[in-house]
């Protein structure tokens, strides 16, 4: 009988994120998590095919946490909607690393604009808190996702500072400007 593996898929999977979130997707590499589980690079291998199979869970691991963030409630909200918009930029805010390798990288292999992230939980909410639904519904999200996504990207590359306050108005104003456009 072989002996029992001491290094788990789901440790290296955690030990890859944790380098992502540390040093960014540039220094994910085998010996990274291997330092980081201090171990060799073996086990990285012995679960993984190479290393894009491994980029490939983190980037999915990745978008399990953004998910999570995106849907927390938001008792400072009184639109679930805003709420939405001001978890984005706080997951940029505080996972820095991670929504680069989400959003600014080419690992996740997809056109961010039209993989519609999140896209039928938002337009739930657009319908459930402002009654907006089809194409008006579908033409905020698109916008509402660029703006926010603006902000978030300046924010993570430190090309510009937002106070809290900033950002909920910039949002306010941009969301209720998109409501009240006509011929959407």
């Amino acid at each position: 009988m072989p002996p029992k593996a001491k290094i788990s898929r789901e440790k290296i999977l955690s030990a890859a994120v944790d380098v992502v979130r540390e040093r960014g997707a540039e220094n994910l590499t085998a010996k990274a998590i291997a330092a980081k589980l201090k171990c060799s690079t073996q086990p990285v291998f012995w679960y993984y095919e190479n290393m894009e199979a491994l980029k490939r869970d983190v980037f999915g691991e990745a978008m399990a946490r953004f998910s999570i963030r995106l849907r927390a409630p938001r008792p400072d909200c009184a639109s679930p909607y805003m709420g939405v918009g001001l978890n984005y930029i706080a997951f940029a805010t505080e996972e820095k690393e991670l929504f680069k390798l989400l959003f600014m990288s080419g690992i996740g292999g997809r056109d961010m604009l039209s993989s519609n992230v999140e896209r039928e939980y938002i337009l739930e909410l657009m319908e459930r808190s402002d009654s907006v639904t089809g194409a008006k519904a579908e033409n905020i999200y698109r916008e509402m996702w660029l703006f926010s996504h603006g902000i978030a990207a300046m924010t993570v590359t430190d090309t510009a500072r937002f106070t809290g306050e900033e950002i909920r108005n910039m949002l306010s104003r941009v969301y209720r400007g998109l409501l009240t456009r006509d011929n959407m």
